[in-house]
């Protein structure tokens, strides 16, 4: 029973440090996947559908900025009526 209780507290040391340099080393390994995504997306043609997605999302940006544009100067139209 003893050694049982020893194993156990011995895991749970273990468990909690294994989580705390998860923790610290999370952000650097986030930044290093994202930039070999990055490598790997720019080494693909255009038409790859990820590629294609981007590109459909830089143009729905700007598109929804203009929209937000014109439904504010009508706006300020109905309010100085």
């Amino acid at each position: 029973m003893k050694a049982f209780i020893i194993w156990t507290v011995l895991a749970a040391l273990i468990l909690v440090a294994a989580r705390q340099i998860a923790g610290r080393c999370a952000p650097a390994i986030r930044e290093r996947c994202s930039e070999a995504c990055e490598r790997m997306l720019a080494h693909m043609p255009e038409s790859f559908p990820p590629n294609r997605m981007m590109a459909d999302l830089g143009t729905l940006k700007e598109q929804t900025a203009q929209i937000l544009d014109l439904v504010e100067s009508r706006a300020d139209e109905m309010i100085d009526e």
